[in-house]
């Protein structure tokens, strides 16, 4: 068989134009997203169009036939190496260790060697070369197939496996036909052949792609993520803007949030009765006990508050030592039997760093509602009420 005739020599300088091409678009894309996986994919893309363009070279002058094919034999198998680590970074985050630069060793031997192999003839050194190219699209198809639970869902990764295992299997085969072909079983100009840079192409075309859309779906998980993190953040900061954060009750700006959402303030709050209560002596309790002890008082009624009252009803840290509570589609009476022994569980309260026990009582004011549009005016009927209480509780307390 002659060396390449003209078709092929055409078809290798479009493989080489197209392979450049796609190097461009992969580093444009790197600087771009920035991936280690493409960084080293498009190093390998320029690695073999500078192979392949050493090749076209080496026909086209036969004086450098040998050292064009040595640059092609090292371009290629840098270019596999390269896919190879780039799939393996890709799918299980391990990254090309300087003690692998060894294998730099077998490739410069086999660059060297195969192209003087049968007297510089291009047929017998391909042979054993597409066998060696083969085994790198085969290492690189087994990478990608090891990782096939954990990223079924990526297309360019299953782009990525069709097109590795393709190149596998179309340079194992050329090494019968150019073995045929030398041998005479074959014509020396076989035209299947000849065009093999063009079907080449194709399989490598459809690799780029594969990358191309691989990165792309990663960085499009990675924005999903980072879109559910901030949205998760959000809430956790909104929930955080409507808590109090010393007695986990809510604070006048959720109040105020669910009164003026229509989906949470008026469908949700037709009816029922408000509530204020307020704790008695809270200056005495911070003077004697320090305000450490006071905050403590503070969270010890809002535990009480929350045992008499059901999950649908709304307890908000209203003030200092004040609390609101709407008790949902429930009548004054039954808010009085729900509050009114609030005192009982504050009798012996214990408080951290408090040797004894200390007593707090609470005054609840009381006012029913119709609507959720008239809570203003009924939260300030609760809070006169409540403050109505406190001074009965104060006029008794001095009577003899």
């Amino acid at each position: 068989m002659t060396f390449l005739a003209l078709p092929s020599l055409v078809g290798l300088l479009v493989q080489a134009l197209a392979v450049l091409l796609i190097a461009a678009l992969c580093l444009v894309l790197q600087r771009t997203v920035h991936r280690d996986p493409l960084r080293y994919w498009s190093v390998g893309w320029f690695l073999l169009f500078g192979g392949l363009t050493s090749l076209f070279v080496s026909f086209q002058f036969p004086p450098l036939r040998a050292a064009g094919q040595s640059v092609y034999l090292l371009g290629e198998y840098l270019f596999g190496y390269l896919l190879i680590a780039g799939c393996r970074l890709c799918v299980t985050g391990r990254r090309a260790e300087w003690h692998e630069a060894w294998l730099i060793v077998p490739a410069l031997f086999l660059a060297v060697f195969l192209p003087r192999l049968g007297g510089g003839n291009f047929n017998i050194f391909f042979i054993i070369h597409t066998l060696i190219y083969a085994y790198l699209f085969g290492a690189a198809f087994r990478v990608l197939w090891h990782a096939r639970a954990s990223h079924a869902g990526f297309i360019g990764y299953r782009v990525m496996i069709v097109a590795t295992g393709a190149l596998t299997l179309v340079y194992l085969h050329y090494a019968p036909l150019f073995a045929g072909s030398y041998v005479g079983m074959f014509p020396p100009t076989m035209p299947y052949l000849e065009y093999s840079p063009l079907y080449d192409l194709i399989l490598l075309v459809m690799l780029a792609f594969g990358m191309v859309m691989m990165t792309t779906g990663e960085v499009q998980r990675e924005l999903l993520l980072a879109n559910a993190n901030l949205a998760a953040a959000r809430d956790r900061l909104a929930d955080l803007a409507q808590m109090d954060h010393l007695t986990s009750a809510l604070n006048r700006h959720a109040f105020y949030s669910i009164i003026g959402d229509p989906a949470g303030g008026e469908g949700a709050i037709l009816r029922g009765c408000a509530a204020i209560a307020d704790i008695d002596n809270m200056k005495a309790i911070n003077d004697r006990y320090g305000h450490a002890a006071g905050d403590a008082a503070i969270r010890a009624v809002a535990s009480a508050i929350r045992s008499c009252i059901r999950a649908d009803d709304l307890l908000f840290r209203w003030g200092g030592d004040e609390f609101l509570i709407l008790l949902i589609g429930v009548s004054e009476t039954e808010a009085h039997a729900r509050l009114d022994h609030l005192d009982i569980p504050l009798r012996w309260t214990a408080l951290a760093g408090i040797a004894e026990p200390v007593t707090i009582s609470v005054s609840v004011g009381y006012a029913p509602f119709e609507s959720a549009s008239s809570l203003d005016e009924v939260i300030a009927l609760a809070d006169e009420a409540m403050y109505g209480r406190k001074k009965r509780a104060a006029t008794e307390a001095v009577q003899p």
